[in-house]
């Protein structure tokens, strides 16, 4: 995954004619040396617009390069001549030794959101032929589809970037632009935070974390997003589950009965459902639905052997059944009023149930706020005897004597006593309306009989009235209202059993669920997450030790296993450090990143760039320290590269021993090459 940059090549077309500069890389430490103003971060901010990186120190859709590029060229002897045209080209290798060279023109009748791509190294081999293709960049999908240039950058890098939660908008890609500055650390904002200026405005939650999880390769974000994903799942199946349930209850109603045994929550046990079953009222009582349905079969095969009866036959038989039916209503009419009043005085006692948990809800409130400002300030007086301790009432006028009032509740035990009374009525609440619909369910299934009854009533007396040879028509409506009965039932039953079913499938999808969650380990970390940041926070240690970090012993760093950033002792190293201090600890937190990468399996490209790392007026034993080290990735088939202002005869020296390429400039770097 490793990234190499090999040659830059910058060209401006000015009125004096060409002007440009081409630098080669090396392995291992690249020393980029020039005077101030001289076009050093001109170099590496060129590389960054290269590859479409100019997002990374602003949103604003600009050219991040100075007027050598854009406006004017200034020349070493104070002649200024007018930028024409101007273009960046970088050659780039990959872990496989693959090689392209990227061109973007900056000043152009070209659209400069265009890179063209040679696939080869046609800067260092110009007489190469190559194919060449065109991408888009800084517009919308250039991460994301075929043609878009971090698209082709990404698998460029054998990259596979995670998808990461948006404010926003729905999950998307971690952009490359969030993941540069962990090793490539611009002059002007990037020493400005360990671990790196990561740009914010992509509105990607944790931004920062996800960033150093990418490059580390950490498994904590997977495990994080599979604990996500399962809860999710199970919450979906939760809500499935209940809609099943709410569905079941619906049809139970409409045929009078009501399912019992089900659980409420969703269940892999599988042997719980099997204990559900349907419920139909029969006068004051509920019956299993399959003993209904016996009963009811059994009646059908009696009514079906008969012949039906005239109406004489069964006159008298009508008569007794008539008056015994109007008996019926008038009991089932007591019954359904009683069922009313008690219906009304529970609401009645809902509402006041509402209310009492309301009021306990506001004073339990007001004595923890109370409590809070006493623990917090000490500020609050102690409870006065002569007034409410929630309302500050005055308590004078009452029967009670004032010294009845000395010993006042303290504040914890009024809390505890608020609790307890709050907990007692929301179960007395959820008992009450668990009352109040079974006083439904019991009214609906007498509203069904008698709305039956009274069919039943209209149908005798019609036979009373009718001539005797008549068939009953009481008969044929008995016989008819049963059949439809049983066959409604047997639907209810059927569709329960399907419902019942498909609960069953939802509780396979559930112990697989759990399955899952349980094969994921317990610990946030995995072992191999906990060993990379020992291994950096050891790193790190030795580096700023190295690098003569003084503010404290550097043996108390360590990486927070939350943040990711040095901490002491738990809390996040900040303003407590010199400015120099704190430049020291940078260039042991991205030096440590890049050796990590040589000693664990991580993202990290194997590269580091520093735009003037001496910061802060590091002590010159730091600078030298800091070069000697990074001298060392050539040994891991790294790269680094230093620009830097230092003092050029003590750079010299610094770098006469190290295995490097110094790429020392006299004057400006953009020079004519006419």
């Amino acid at each position: 995954m490793r990234l190499r940059l090999r040659h830059l090549r910058l060209r401006a077309q000015t009125t004096d004619g060409p002007y440009g500069a081409d630098i080669p890389f090396g392995r291992g430490l690249n020393v980029i040396w020039a005077d101030n103003t001289k076009g050093k971060s001109t170099c590496l901010q060129g590389m960054l617009y290269a590859l479409g990186m100019e997002r990374m120190l602003s949103p604003r859709r600009e050219i991040p390069l100075p007027h050598v590029m854009t406006s004017f060229v200034d020349t070493d002897d104070r002649n200024r001549h007018t930028v024409l045209e101007s273009s960046v080209s970088l050659e780039i290798e990959n872990n496989d030794g693959h090689v392209v060279t990227v061109h973007r023109p900056i000043k152009s009748k070209l659209d400069n959101r265009l890179i063209r791509v040679d696939f080869g190294p046609t800067l260092s081999n110009p007489t190469e032929t190559v194919r060449s293709r065109d991408f888009f960049v800084a517009d919308p999908g250039a991460a994301a589809r075929e043609d878009g240039f971090h698209y082709f950058l990404e698998r460029f890098l054998n990259w596979e970037l995670p998808q990461v939660r948006r404010y926003d908008a729905p999950d998307g890609k971690l952009y490359l632009e969030t993941i540069f500055p962990l090793f490539w650390v611009e002059q002007k904002a990037g020493w400005s935070s360990i671990p790196a200026a990561i740009p914010t405005y992509l509105r990607i939650r944790d931004v920062h974390k996800r960033a150093v999880e990418f490059i580390l390769d950490l498994d904590v974000h997977k495990l994080e997003l599979q604990r996500q994903r399962l809860a999710e799942h199970l919450a979906t199946n939760e809500r499935e589950w209940r809609l099943r349930l709410d569905e079941i209850e619906r049809l139970m109603r409409r045929n009078g009965c009501k399912s019992d045994g089900l659980p409420l929550k969703q269940t892999s046990l599988k042997d719980d459902l099997n204990r559900g079953q349907i419920l139909v009222a029969d006068r004051e009582k509920w019956i299993p639905l399959r003993d209904m349905l016996s009963g009811l079969r059994r009646r059908v095969f009696e009514l079906t052997s008969l012949p039906i009866p005239t109406v004489g036959e069964a006159a008298q038989d009508t008569a007794l059944e008539l008056d015994h039916l109007i008996k019926e209503v008038d009991v089932l009419n007591a019954r359904r009023i009683a069922h009313h009043n008690a219906k009304s005085l529970k609401e009645t006692d809902i509402g006041s149930l509402e209310r009492r948990i309301k009021s306990l809800a506001e004073d339990l409130q007001k004595n923890q706020d109370v409590q809070k400002l006493q623990r917090f300030a000490g500020t609050v007086s102690d409870l006065s005897p002569d007034r409410c301790p929630t309302c500050e009432q005055s308590l004078h006028d009452i029967l009670l004597a004032q010294d009845a009032l000395t010993a006042v509740m303290p504040i914890e035990d009024n809390i505890r006593y608020l609790r307890s009374e709050l907990k007692m009525f929301e179960n007395i609440l959820k008992r009450e309306t668990e009352s109040i619909q079974a006083i439904n369910n019991a009214t609906s299934s007498m509203d069904r009989e008698l709305s039956e009854l009274y069919d039943r009533i209209r149908t005798l007396r019609t036979d009373l009235i009718s001539p005797n040879i008549s068939p009953s028509l009481a008969a044929v409506e008995e016989r008819v209202r049963i059949e439809n009965r049983l066959k409604d039932l047997q639907e209810a039953q059927t569709a329960f059993d399907e419902s019942v079913d498909h609960l069953r499938s939802l509780a396979d999808v559930c112990e697989s669920l759990l399955k899952l969650q349980a094969a994921l380990p317990s610990d946030k970390l995995s072992k191999s997450d906990t060993q990379k940041l020992s291994w950096l926070s050891a790193a790190i240690r030795v580096l700023a030790r190295e690098f003569n970090f003084t503010t404290f012993n550097p043996s108390e760093i360590s990486v927070s296993e939350d943040t990711y950033r040095p901490q002491k002792e738990g809390f996040e190293i900040g303003f407590e450090t010199s400015a120099s201090d704190a430049i020291r600890l940078k260039w042991a937190y991205q030096l440590g990143l890049l050796e990590l990468e040589a000693a664990e399996r991580t993202n990290h490209p194997g590269i580091l760039i520093f735009d003037e790392p001496r910061q802060q007026s590091s002590a010159k034993v730091s600078f030298e320290g800091l070069l000697k080290r990074a001298a060392q990735a050539k040994e891991r088939g790294q790269q680094v590269i230093f620009s830097t202002s230092e003092e050029l005869e003590n750079l010299e020296r610094l770098t006469a021993t190290l295995d490097c390429t110094r790429l020392f400039f006299d004057g400006y770097i953009v020079k004519s090459i006419s």
